[in-house]
């Protein structure tokens, strides 16, 4: 018999490695194009809701008047701290600060653990098995959003952590306060990279993604 293709890789580490590549390179040019999910076949999108472009206008219309009022609510809502501050000449001044906007350390280590718990909460303290989770919810749905979402949290998450850390580190430097920020944005940030991972798998099929996980190729699955 002929001899057979020569094998490209030469063990299993080398073909997990050039997977991993190969979809991450299809996400992130899907996702530079916009595009972080494949598209449907003609004639299996969503029903038309509106019947005519003027009550597609009018409900356009209401939505916006709706999100509005509700970020009016939410402002007036959100939590805030009140400093007093006096003057040279001995008048106050009453000054607002905002808890996303911290003007002091403690200010920026309460947003750290804020952001912290939010996080721990979400993945229930222990990536691996959050990943599972996720998993079994794709199985029965078989959307991307089931991962997709939750990059969009966690990326909010890792941004905020981000911010604490510019802010902890002109504030007072590399001390421990910086360096406990440092570590929850560690967890925040592998946290995503797994996410990102199972992403380009699916982003190349969901044949692909199967075989990687029966394979346990993806990242968590080695935490």
């Amino acid at each position: 018999m002929p001899p057979g293709r020569p094998k490209i890789y030469l063990t299993s580490e080398e073909k997990t490695l050039a997977n991993r590549a190969k979809c991450k390179r299809s996400y992130h040019k899907l996702k530079e194009t916009g595009c972080t999910d494949r598209p449907r076949p003609a004639g299996t999108g969503r029903p038309r809701i509106y019947k005519t472009p003027e009550e597609k206008v009018l409900a356009n219309r209401a939505k916006s008047k709706r999100n509005y009022h509700k970020k009016q609510l939410l402002a007036l809502a959100a939590p805030c701290d009140i400093e007093l501050r006096i003057q040279p000449t001995g008048d106050s001044e009453m000054r607002f600060k905002t808890g996303n906007n911290p003007v002091d350390i403690p200010g920026w280590m309460a947003l750290v653990r804020q952001t912290s718990d939010k996080f721990n909460t979400m993945v229930h303290g222990n990536i691996k098995k959050y990943m599972e989770e996720l998993h079994r919810r794709f199985l029965v749905a078989h959307k991307h959003n089931t991962y997709t979402d939750v990059i969009i949290k966690i990326e909010t998450m890792e941004s905020t952590i981000k911010r604490c850390q510019d802010a902890l580190l002109q504030l007072s430097g590399i001390d421990n306060n910086f360096r406990e920020a440092e570590v929850e944005g560690k967890k925040i940030k592998e946290a995503l990279s797994c996410l990102e991972d199972v992403l380009c798998a699916l982003m190349e099929g969901e044949t692909e993604f199967f075989q990687m996980y029966k394979s346990k190729e993806f990242m968590y699955q080695s935490l």
